[in-house]
């Protein structure tokens, strides 16, 4: 979703006009709030089943609630021609685009750059993400209930990822916050399953834990951190947008295809995550 937000980005700045993103209604709000976007729709509450149907809908349809567009880009359906033709003729767009969710494997560059190219655009440099002011006060409520030392200059970790093969293991990240001085730890709903009971407890007890923040919420602590560290997850790549100099750490997924972009972003790849050193990690940290 940040990747497509930076896509869209350089789209509107390409062609002008508004752009409506659906999608995932907090994700989509999150793009919204900051700017990337004009106006948010929440997928997960629409009718899509209409699009791989010939029969007519009764009621409220989807064309209805999507309303009318000069042109669509979409990654939904991207592999049936014949939903591909129906979303367009529902949205009345006088040009689609439909985009892959990953690139092919022999493909050597990222998935921006795949996008950049099927929709006529030439490369495209992220712009920074400006997280609202709100946000920021909720982020300074959340590090105060959190224990986080007051006003002390803290790099934000987040241990997680949406599969336990792309994540550093929790000791290293342990050993990584012991060796930076002030750290702050963010879990989501995910690491709660992984961790519950003594591990997170644990964790709560030496470090200061931010636990399942909303998406804003995490966007304010990671625009106000001095540096971010992160496996290949959505909060790494939100944090290289919002310009937040960030560490990223990639072992099973190609960072060639799918890693961050943004100003001050460092990669650090290791086949088998459980061999990279703290150390290493420490250094790129103070180098980013």
């Amino acid at each position: 979703m940040v990747l497509f937000g930076q896509f869209l980005q350089a789209l509107r700045e390409h062609a002008g006009g508004r752009v409506r993103l659906v999608a995932g209604g907090e994700k989509a709000r999150l793009l919204a709030g900051m700017g990337v976007v004009d106006e948010a729709g929440d997928f997960d509450v629409l009718p899509m089943q209409e699009v791989f149907s010939d029969v007519p809908p009764r009621g409220c349809t989807l064309s209805a609630r999507l309303g009318c567009c000069r042109r669509l880009v979409s990654c939904f359906a991207a592999g049936d021609a014949r939903a591909r033709r129906r979303l367009a003729a529902m949205t009345s767009a006088e040009e689609a685009i439909f985009l892959p969710v990953r690139p092919p494997r022999d493909y050597e560059a990222h998935l921006l750059d795949l996008w950049a190219g099927l929709s006529g655009l030439g490369s495209i440099r992220p712009a920074r993400w400006e997280v609202p002011p709100a946000w920021s006060r909720e982020a300074r409520a959340a590090l105060a209930a959190s224990g986080a030392e007051a006003d002390a200059p803290y790099v934000l970790i987040h241990p997680g990822s949406g599969s336990r093969q792309k994540c550093w293991p929790l000791e290293r990240f342990r050993a990584l916050a012991r060796a930076l001085g002030p750290t702050v730890f963010v879990v989501g709903p995910t690491e709660q399953e992984w961790w519950a009971g003594r591990v997170l407890a644990d964790l709560r007890r030496r470090f200061p834990v931010v636990v399942s923040p909303s998406l804003a919420t995490l966007a304010g602590l990671i625009a106000a951190a001095r540096a971010f560290v992160g496996n290949d997850s959505g909060p790494t790549h939100l944090a290289a947008a919002v310009g937040t100099p960030t560490v990223a750490l990639f072992g099973p997924s190609d960072p060639r295809h799918f890693g961050p972009r943004g100003r001050r972003v460092g990669i650090l790849v290791c086949d088998d995550l459980a061999y990279l050193e703290a150390a290493r990690v420490a250094e790129a940290v103070q180098n980013v």
